[in-house]
């Protein structure tokens, strides 16, 4: 766009969310650091020279680029095949893989004890199969445990994101190496997979960084100090060490390191040729790749739902395996359940909004601007992780003149909303990519104004987007559990605080309770969500 006056309204619209997003950001992250320096330079020369932070350093990037490098490479074969050919359940499945994204973490951790445990649902079902004794399956409490539970969490992440982007991808060039006699083998790794780089390494740093802030999955599944990273162990140096100082300066080392992933990330991105749509999928023909597709759809299915519905099966029997309906009584007639629902729904709600009103104009800038940036430092708190952001939230919250209950409330309701702003942005920023500059060029042309450019034509066009990016700060907020757990005191209390206490305690029934009303929560706005979405698919069609 050459009218540098219409230029203006994307950076009128920016600044404001730029300024909430570097506050929300700075603020906690200045508290932390100071925290770190307070005693002088000897706090923070004693955490980066120790070995036992190294140890940390070591184990957090070990599990983390294992799980982004299984859940990428295990999800490549799979978005190969969707993103091919169509065929029946296949937009059910993609549909499947996304409501995974709306999972929150402390479910996975709950399904894996439920499904996985030595006395789960797995290892009561292949007992009574094959008459044993022991349990054949032990996984928990493990090293195999957080990846496995990484892997499951995330896979569905790869997989939509490699699918989606191999699908929108121009096939003149591998049409061209098939008429020149290459396999299917050699154009993969000399063409697609090269075009598939940016989405691939997308992918993996989203997954990495997930990975790297994992606190419910690390401090419940691993099971023990061998296998703390850098975020569970921030958590308990601030909060059952009572050593601030401590956590603080462990903080700075674990943001530098994120830090400089997300920055070298960001260089040598450019963008492909995308005219390819779903309209140019193949249809299955052949006997043998309908077996493939129904076995590759029966693999993902037997992945992802049988945590999920161990928890439904799980909160209508007791320890010893008969059917009670007292977890659910407990549930209902509790006065906490409706205060932790309402919070749970309020700051989802609130926060999801507000992140993906911000995240819009963002993205609207970085694309028009062109600026690499304003789109980097969006995604600074990615690399903060939960924990730390609660550990500034909590060091601003001292500083205040008096505590109650409606700081808290704000306090966690800024902390859900810098978690959710990049994610929205990362889920916007293709669609605002993807708008043709011709577009506002035109409507220029008839003379109407930037302002209202931007709002009739260019903003109809990220509907869809701007669908997408709710539901996932949405479910990230629901299933928020470090920043809050840190920031509550236990004066506010949200579903997943709850689940995170019954599965400390044992009372896995009352937690599968909780837990599947979290699940059905989740799964009710991820509905939601896709019928607004037919219904304006259907709008366009008729227009």
């Amino acid at each position: 766009m050459k009218n540098r006056r219409a230029m203006r309204i994307y950076r009128i619209m920016a600044l404001p969310a730029l300024l909430v997003l570097f506050l929300l950001f700075a603020l906690p992250l200045y508290f932390t650091f100071s925290k770190a320096f307070e005693g002088g330079l000897g706090t923070v020369k004693s955490v980066f020279l120790s070995q036992y932070s190294w140890r940390l350093v070591r184990f957090s990037l070990t599990q983390s680029l294992l799980s982004a490098f299984i859940s990428v490479a295990v999800a490549l074969p799979f978005s190969a095949f969707f993103s091919t050919f169509t065929f029946r359940f296949r937009k059910a499945t993609l549909a499947l893989s996304a409501l995974s994204f709306t999972i929150p973490s402390i479910l996975v951790v709950l399904g894996f004890v439920i499904f996985y445990g030595n006395n789960g649902v797995l290892n009561n079902l292949l007992k009574d199969i094959f008459s044993l004794e022991e349990s054949p399956v032990r996984i928990l409490y493990s090293y195999k445990a957080i990846i496995l539970a990484h892997v499951y969490f995330n896979l569905p992440v790869a997989f939509n994101l490699i699918t989606n982007g191999w699908t929108s991808l121009s096939r003149e060039e591998e049409e061209a190496s098939y008429t020149l006699k290459k396999g299917k083998i050699k154009t993969f790794f000399l063409i697609t997979l090269p075009k598939l780089k940016n989405v691939i390494i997308n992918a993996f740093l989203i997954i990495f960084l997930f990975c790297f802030s994992s606190f419910a999955i690390v401090m419940v599944l691993g099971g023990s100090p061998e296998y703390s990273t850098l975020e569970s162990e921030i958590y308990r140096k601030a909060h059952v060490m009572l050593d601030q100082s401590g956590a603080a300066a462990l903080s700075l080392f674990s943001f530098a390191i994120t830090t400089i992933a997300l920055i070298l990330s960001s260089f040598g991105k450019r963008r492909e040729k995308i005219d390819r749509s779903e309209r140019g999928l193949r249809k299955i023909k052949k006997k043998k790749t309908k077996v493939i597709a129904f076995l590759l759809i029966l693999i993902m299915l037997l992945f992802i739902l049988p945590p999920m519905l161990s928890i439904l099966y799980r909160s209508f029997f007791d320890r010893k395996g008969n059917f009670s309906l007292s977890a659910w009584s407990d549930v209902f007639s509790a006065s906490s359940f409706l205060s932790s629902i309402i919070n749970s729904l309020l700051l989802a709600t609130f926060s999801a909004i507000l992140s993906t009103v911000l995240a819009e104009s963002i993205a609207m800038y970085a694309v028009k601007y062109k600026s690499r940036i304003s789109a980097v430092f969006a995604s600074l708190p990615l690399a903060t992780g939960s924990v730390t952001l609660g550990l500034g939230f909590n060091f601003l919250a001292a500083k205040l003149p008096s505590s109650s209950i409606v700081i808290d409330y704000l306090l966690i309701f800024a902390t859900h909303l810098v978690l959710s702003i990049p994610f929205a942005i990362r889920t916007i920023l293709p669609g605002a990519k993807e708008i043709p500059e011709r577009v506002a060029q035109a409507s220029f042309t008839l003379k109407k104004g930037s302002l209202e450019t931007y709002i009739k034509t260019e903003r109809p066009l990220l509907k869809s987007y701007r669908r997408k990016a709710f539901i996932f700060a949405f479910a990230l907020s629901l299933g928020e559990v470090n920043a809050t757990l840190s920031l509550s005191g236990g004066r506010i209390t949200t579903l997943p605080i709850q689940i995170y206490r019954l599965i400390g305690r044992y009372n896995y029934q009352g937690a599968s309770a909780l837990g599947s009303v979290l699940l059905i929560l989740a799964f009710i706005v991820f509905l939601l969500g896709e019928r607004i979405g037919k219904k304006e698919d259907r709008w366009n069609i008729l227009k």
